[in-house]
């Protein structure tokens, strides 16, 4: 294979493309989540918007009912941040990145205030609770301070 060289402008329309930042793609919101391997989500709304842009024919229903059916999940991952993946990739890529969220959560001041609560124990709460339904945060705070009260809330 011959050694190829991009240039600025080469290299720079190629990584847009790649983003579908080019031109509107035909893709269904899923596989545009896919091909992206997940977009930035710390706000709810970013998804939204990152998929209009991207798609011809997005609708916000589309990827409100991916995320309804758990067909798309909103979960920390690269860089320690919310992404939007595919309950797929979801699967591959969180073990990957789950030591780095591990060290990561150590040295935190959520660990701080977990002083006395078992961490597996909470874990199979919270995915229990999750597991019922979807959830908020502030219902997720409520729900397990219930059963650690000595723990801070946050």
């Amino acid at each position: 294979m011959p050694n190829i060289v991009l240039d600025r402008r080469t290299l720079n329309r190629a990584l847009l493309d790649r983003q579908l930042l080019l031109e509107r793609s035909e893709m269904s919101a899923l596989d545009a989540i896919e091909h992206l391997v997940g977009m930035q989500s710390q706000a709810p709304d970013a998804p939204y918007v990152g998929l209009w842009t991207r798609l011809k024919r997005f609708s916000f229903a589309e990827l409100a009912g991916l995320m309804t059916e758990r067909r798309a999940v909103r979960i920390v991952l690269m860089r320690g941040t919310v992404h939007l993946v595919s309950a797929s990739d979801v699967l591959a890529l969180r073990p990957v990145v789950q030591p780095m969220l591990d060290r990561q959560f150590r040295s935190s001041a959520w660990a701080r205030g977990m002083r006395g609560v078992d961490r597996e124990e909470l874990v199979a709460a919270g995915r229990a609770l999750v597991g019922e339904r979807a959830r908020n945060p502030a219902e997720l705070r409520a729900a397990l301070g219930e059963r650690w009260p000595e723990a801070d809330p946050g």
